[in-house]
Formats: structure tokens, C-alpha cells, sequence
């Protein structure tokens, strides 16, 4: 089994925090209390170099098209050379997965004295109003486009049109397979679920068990990454030497209310597993659903990906653990490619294609070396909209 505590001290003591220099255009940040004292670290980082070609891609995995992973430091670029005005749409503000992202983009964007336009699409169902918030973005003449896609194939249109203007596209966070995407700052969900998978065998073979009862709950079905996790977490559940049986799996939208309703009528319908293991959202909520389901519950909680709830019920020993893509730093490396791309550079040549962080795994057992601030930023810190033009 691959020793998650050993990645993660890899990466013990990362801090992702950048002094503030220069207040945003269109959206403002907190500074951070003592944040002169936390310099920022070059990260670790999983790079892809090459060519592009979606043809050959495979859901979860990078194509193959492009030149092997390569594991190197994260370096910004020296400066923008312009200052540019970037649109970032984004899926939603339901949970904060996407505030984390916020912040690396707002906080990068401030170092580099460019300006950012940030909208949000209210939700994964929601593909047409993000085609509409592209497509104005693509009007008003913005120098590149920054997208958190809801469909990892559903804006291939949208893309190629800015593309046709003079403007680049980097995907962050959500995969994309359109054959005119510049360039992507992400991790593969595939590995996410994998990595929580291999955590759950881990966890149980400590446990001495032999048959494994798995509650999973991935997000919602069309989103992409969501079917990934559920991939990652078989595969690697099939190195488990007992049983695994895979009781229910329960799709839907990553808002507390509806993974709530999902995780009661599991729990009505096939009763507590040994592991409940799903998305962030799911994990935030599962302890005290089942809590107040099941007097004495003994069921596991462990997310597929972690967020700053989610990092507190890890903190208070209510979930076990999860693995983290550093939202935030993804955040930042979007803007990086985004500036080297309209200062010319060459994405998969002067730069990686696609590059994501390295990932750890962070558990009740190391989790006090996890810095709150270096995996989402501050804790008050929301995004300020007061000059954002709202679409």
C-alpha cells in the first residue's frame, strides 16, 4: 500500500500564502495577519510537457499525446509584461472549493498588477448561463479567459471562439478537452479518489477487516471530475486483499442540503457502511447525519477532496481524512500560465501544458502540519464583488 503520511511529509511545512502588493481592480483580498512571516516555497508539481491531443485522452488521465509527467518546483514568471485583464468564470460559490481557487487567482493576479473579472455560473446545471458569461467576456475584449469549466466537454464552442479572437483559455481545476484549450492548471480526480481509495484500504487493513461496506457519494454525475473520484476509488480498492462491497452510490449537487437528503436516504434504504467516503460536501455533513441516524455509529468518513469544512472535521477527529489538489496554488498557477501565455510564451514548450500540485493526503495524524492557510488562504478571507459587474 502507498504510505499517504509519507507524501505528505513531502510537502510538510508548505505555506501558499503571497504578501499583498497591489490592490485588484475588480476584486479586493484581505491581507493576512503575519503573513511577512510565511514566505512562499516553491511547490511541487506533477508537469506535463508537449503536444496536446484530446483524441487520444482518456477521463482522469492526461493524453498521451503529451511527453511523460515530469515532478519539478512551481516557479511564477518574472512579470506580466502588460496589465492585462483576465475574465475567470467560475462554476459556483455553493461550497468552497471554488473560494480557495478564488483567492490564488485574486492574490496572484494582485502580485502581478493585473486586473480580474470573476463571475460565477450558480452551479454545474448551469452550462448554458456559463456559455453566456464566456461569450461576454469574449465581447468586452478581455486579454484571456480563465475557466473552471461545469462540462468537461460542453464548452469546446465557447473555447474555440475565444481562441479565434486572440484569446487564450487556461482550464483550472476542472478538467477540459477541447483540442483549443492553452493550457491547464489542474490535478486528475481520477488520483484524488485513488488516493482516498488506497487511504480506506490502508485504514482497514489496521482495522483487521475482511469484507469492506463502502458508502460513496460523488458529486454530481455530470460534472466530470465526480465520475472520476468513483473510477480512482475502485481501482484502487481492488488491491484490497478482503471483500469490498460497494453498497450505494448516490449522485447529486455539492450543496450541504442535498448531499444531506442523500446520505439520509442511504442510510433509510442499505443502512451505515464501514466507509462513508464522498465529496467534500458529503464529508462536511456525514457526522452528524449520522450521528443523529445511528446511536453509536462506527462508519468511517473520508472525502474524495478537501475543503476548509471539511479540514475542521478532520481537526475535531469527526472525519478521517482526505486528499487535497492546494485549490488555492491551483489558483495561482492559472494566472501564472495566463501571464506567460500573453507574454508569449509557449504552453508545453516554455512552460508545462498541464501541471497541478502534488498531492497529499491529510488525516487526523497530520493534519496539525497541514496549515489552514497554506491549503485555502485566511479563514474570514470571502471574495469582495462590490465592483464586479454581476452577469
Amino acid at each position: 500500500m502507498v504510505n499517504f503520511l509519507k507524501r505528505f511529509n513531502m510537502m510538510k511545512g508548505l505555506v501558499v500564502v503571497f504578501a499583498g502588493i497591489l490592490l485588484g481592480t475588480f476584486a479586493s483580498v484581505p491581507s493576512v495577519a503575519g503573513e511577512e512571516d510565511m514566505p512562499w516555497s516553491p511547490v511541487q508539481v506533477k508537469s506535463y510537457y508537449g503536444t496536446y491531443d484530446p483524441s487520444l485522452k482518456e477521463s482522469g488521465r492526461a493524453s498521451p499525446s503529451l511527453d511523460r509527467p515530469k515532478l519539478e518546483k512551481w516557479f511564477p514568471p518574472a512579470k506580466a509584461d502588460a496589465p492585462y485583464v483576465i475574465g475567470v468564470c467560475f462554476p459556483h460559490f455553493k461550497d468552497y472549493y471554488w473560494t480557495a481557487v478564488s483567492y490564488g487567482i485574486l492574490e496572484e493576479a494582485k502580485k502581478f498588477g493585473v486586473s480580474i473579472r470573476l463571475v460565477e455560473a450558480g452551479g454545474y446545471g448551469e452550462l448554458k448561463r456559463q456559455h453566456l458569461q464566456f461569450l461576454r467576456f469574449i465581447k468586452e475584449h478581455v486579454d484571456g479567459i480563465i475557466l473552471g469549466a461545469v462540462s468537461y466537454a460542453g464548452n469546446e464552442q465557447c473555447i474555440a471562439m475565444a481562441r479565434e479572437a486572440g484569446m487564450p483559455v487556461v482550464a483550472v481545476g476542472n478538467d477540459v478537452y477541447s483540442s483549443k484549450i492553452s493550457a491547464k492548471a489542474l490535478v486528475s480526480f481520477y488520483e484524488m479518489g485513488h488516493f482516498a481509495g488506497e487511504y480506506v484500504a490502508e485504514h482497514a487493513e489496521k482495522a483487521g477487516l475482511d469484507t469492506v461496506s463502502v458508502a460513496f457519494f460523488p458529486g454530481p454525475k455530470d460534472s466530470g471530475w465526480a465520475p472520476e473520484t468513483l473510477m480512482g476509488f475502485k481501482d484502487a480498492l481492488d488491491y484490497y486483499p478482503g471483500r469490498v462491497d460497494v453498497l450505494d452510490v448516490r449522485w447529486g449537487d455539492t450543496t450541504p442540503i442535498e448531499q444531506r437528503r442523500l446520505i439520509e436516504d442511504s442510510l433509510k434504504t442499505v443502512g451505515p457502511a464501514n466507509y462513508l467516503v464522498g465529496n467534500a460536501v458529503a464529508a462536511e455533513v456525514a457526522p452528524e447525519v449520522l450521528q443523529q441516524a445511528v446511536e453509536g455509529s462506527a462508519t468511517t468518513v473520508i472525502g474524495t477532496y478537501l475543503t476548509q469544512n471539511l479540514y475542521d472535521q478532520i481537526l475535531y477527529g469527526k472525519a478521517a481524512g482526505a486528499p487535497s489538489d492546494l485549490m488555492a496554488f491551483q489558483g495561482r498557477m492559472a494566472v501564472d500560465m495566463m501571464i506567460r501565455l500573453l507574454n508569449g510564451e509557449k504552453a508545453g514548450v516554455d512552460f508545462p501544458f498541464r501541471s497541478g500540485p502534488f498531492i497529499p493526503m491529510v488525516t487526523m495524524d497530520n493534519i496539525e502540519s497541514s496549515h489552514f492557510e497554506g491549503l485555502f488562504g485566511p479563514r474570514d478571507y470571502t471574495p469582495d464583488f462590490s465592483s464586479v459587474k454581476a452577469w
